[in-house]
């Protein structure tokens, strides 16, 4: 059975393959070529646009190789009837669907974890040309563990969806609507409380910290309001020393980063797995010769 599933899937495996190879190509070469630069500046005007186009395709690179992959995994044998055949040889109904899963899925999601935590390798030299820190969207989502974490969920629910309403094209359609929202929820509703943020009073943060939370207070910590605006001075901390305001931050510091990502990596490899557990549940209960 593994074979047959590794024949059916080889064109999109490979393709997805290549893809990953050649963008971990691209940044080991970036990597020491950036290293080798020591003006800022002169990184910037190289790789500017570079870190732009690649922030952009690694954002997008997990749920589309997870719908191109999952989509069809079994929409489209549904859809052709040849589950028929399978189903009615000597492996069962669980084989058949642990067998796809794993050859379908497994080198993909492995690939693309590898590529994150590669990235977080190559994009060092960038970091003074790169905006925020490395808690901060998007760089958070394309560097570490996340990347293949994504892409597990986007991959396990387009084959269970495919799964469900037997058709490749709808599967895809509804991973990508679920997958966007998803990915905008976790991380700005719940990144920013995996860990109690950092409090400063004095308006400083250390470098590449992730600022979660402003406001201003007076010197009992009550919130005030204030606006820089009617400020009658262009020095608005002499203003605030002026009327007893500080400013108070929150923030997680950039030592976070691989806490942070193996939190969010393992909620979404939790999400995985209530995801593929429906998938068994329908796979016995809905799918039908």
């Amino acid at each position: 059975m593994i074979w047959v599933a590794w024949r059916q899937q080889r064109l999109q495996i490979l393709l997805s393959l290549g893809i990953i190879a050649a963008l971990a190509a691209v940044m080991t070469f970036v990597r020491f070529d950036a290293q080798s630069i020591t003006d800022d500046q002169l990184v910037d005007d190289r790789y500017g646009m570079y870190v732009n186009y690649l922030r952009l395709v690694l954002l997008a690179l997990p749920v589309l190789l997870g719908a191109v992959i999952g989509g069809p995994l079994f929409g489209r044998e549904i859809e052709h009837g040849t589950h028929v055949f399978s189903l009615t040889q000597s492996i069962g109904r669980t084989r058949w669907w642990a067998s796809k899963i794993v050859v379908a899925g497994l080198p993909v999601i492995a690939g693309m974890t590898l590529l994150g935590l590669l990235n977080s390798w190559a994009s060092a030299p960038l970091r003074a040309v790169m905006f925020g820190g490395r808690l901060v969207t998007p760089t958070f989502e394309i560097e570490g563990l996340t990347l293949g974490a994504y892409t597990a969920l986007a991959f396990a629910l387009s084959a269970t969806v495919g799964l469900m309403v037997r058709n490749t094209l709808a599967a895809m359609v509804i991973t990508v609507m679920s997958y966007v929202p998803l990915l905008v929820l976790v991380g700005n509703a719940l990144r920013p409380a995996y860990a109690t943020p950092v409090t400063s009073t004095d308006g400083q943060t250390p470098a590449g910290a992730w600022v979660v939370s402003s406001s201003y207070v007076d010197a009992a910590g009550n919130p005030v309001a204030f606006s820089p605006a009617a400020c009658t001075t262009t020095n608005i901390p002499e203003c605030m020393r002026a009327q007893g305001v500080v400013r108070r931050v929150g923030f997680q510091p950039d030592d976070r980063f691989w806490s942070f990502q193996a939190i969010e990596a393992g909620l979404f490899l939790a999400l995985v797995a209530l995801v593929v557990g429906a998938g068994a549940w329908a796979l016995h209960h809905r799918l039908r010769y």
